[in-house]
């Protein structure tokens, strides 16, 4: 991947997948930029990535909020004079039964999840526009291929993002645009750990680590190919689906049942 010169922005840098990217595209000599919520985070970030490349930068965002991300992107272009890239990797999610969900959780999933995407989309894409040229990456889950049980909002806003993804596709592929969409299984990531005891988590031998999706997002990027689902196991399920939706959908049923089950013995 020639990257060199490259400005990448990268939301939800500061840890997991984005903090991962931050490190890997800045070995390979592109000028990054990560934003997310807490400064401390950012700026532990920041000192890593900068042993690596002295030229990257951190800005303190919350994607939720457009007047935000307005001021946001309009300094990284101010301050670098272009976005190559547009890593929209932000998430957040909790693993609760959609009628014990509050409504302020759901919207906040939905707004940072899916309106982060489309806020930083928006106003990153004029620049990207005038100069013909740009990629926009997804950073979407494997739930946003199968709808996942207890992760009703966190699955819609990902399956939201594909479609976002898959529309703008079409739309932007004239302009030389290119748009990606990667979708991961469960990540050893904060997002994972901190599922309350209560709730089921995803068995060890499945997560994948932030290593081998970053390595997988470099890849796409390279390629510049439309979608990637990663593990494998994963790409194998979502075909399955595809293939057989209404086989699939009984069979799934089944193992969430049994996964519950035994998340519950003692």
């Amino acid at each position: 991947m020639n990257s060199k010169s490259q400005v990448i922005l990268i939301t939800g840098a500061s840890n997991g997948i984005g903090r991962r990217l931050a490190l890997d595209l800045a070995a390979k000599g592109a000028v990054v930029i990560g934003c997310g919520r807490s400064q401390e985070r950012l700026d532990e970030m920041l000192t890593e990535v900068r042993h690596i490349s002295s030229s990257s930068a951190a800005i303190a965002c919350d994607i939720g909020q457009l007047d935000q991300v307005r001021v946001m992107i309009a300094k990284v272009l101010a301050d670098f004079g272009k976005i190559d890239i547009l890593i929209n990797n932000a998430g957040i999610g909790m693993r609760q039964p959609f009628v014990e969900m509050s409504f302020e959780i759901i919207e906040d999933i939905m707004r940072t999840n899916y309106l982060g995407a489309v806020y930083c989309t928006h106003e990153a894409l004029p620049s990207m526009i005038a100069r013909g040229r740009g990629h926009i990456v997804n950073i979407s889950s494997g739930a946003g291929k199968i709808g996942t049980l207890n992760m009703a909002a966190y699955s819609a806003s990902k399956f939201a993002i594909n479609g976002f993804s898959e529309s703008l596709y079409h739309e932007l592929k004239p302009l030389g645009i290119d748009v990606s969409v990667v979708c991961p299984g469960p990540v050893e990531t904060n997002f994972n750990r901190l599922f309350a005891d209560t709730q089921p988590k995803s068995p060890p031998r499945l997560i994948i680590t932030p290593e081998a999706v970053s390595q997988a997002v470099i890849a796409l990027i390279e390629t510049k190919k439309f979608e990637v689902v990663v593990p494998r196991w994963l790409a194998l399920m979502c075909w399955f689906k595809r293939m057989t939706p209404n086989l699939f959908r009984s069979v799934s049923h089944r193992a969430f049942r049994r996964h519950v089950v035994a998340a519950k013995k003692p």
